[in-house]
C-alpha cells in the first residue's frame, strides 16, 4: 500500500497540487488525484489537501513540513506510476 494512503503522522502540515485541467502534460498527476484522493483524505483526514487548476500550469506538488520547511516536486508528463513514487519522496523528505 502507498505511504500516501497511510497515515502520514505528523511531520507535514500540508499537500497543494497544482495541475492544468487539459493539458497532456498534467494528465498523470490529474488521474492519480482522482483516483487516489478520496483514500489518501481517508488516511489523513486532518491534513489539508489543496487541489489547484490553473489552465496552462505546470504540474506539480508541494509539500509543507515541520517549521515552515517546504519541498516541491515537479510532475510533467509523469505517469501515475512515478507520481506514486515520486510522492512518497516527497513526503519522506522531511
Amino acid at each position: 500500500m502507498s505511504a500516501l494512503r497511510s497515515s502520514l503522522g505528523k511531520g507535514i502540515k500540508e499537500l497543494r497540487v497544482h495541475f492544468c485541467q487539459t493539458s497532456p502534460a498534467s494528465n498523470g498527476l490529474r488521474q492519480y488525484i482522482a483516483q487516489n484522493y478520496t483514500a489518501i483524505k481517508k488516511a489523513n483526514p486532518e491534513l489539508p489537501i489543496l487541489i489547484r487548476e490553473a489552465n496552462g500550469v505546470e504540474a506539480r506538488v508541494f509539500a509543507r513540513f515541520d517549521k515552515g520547511v517546504e519541498r516541491k516536486a515537479i510532475f510533467q508528463n509523469a505517469s501515475t506510476q512515478d507520481v506514486e513514487k515520486m510522492l512518497e519522496q516527497l513526503v519522506k523528505s522531511a
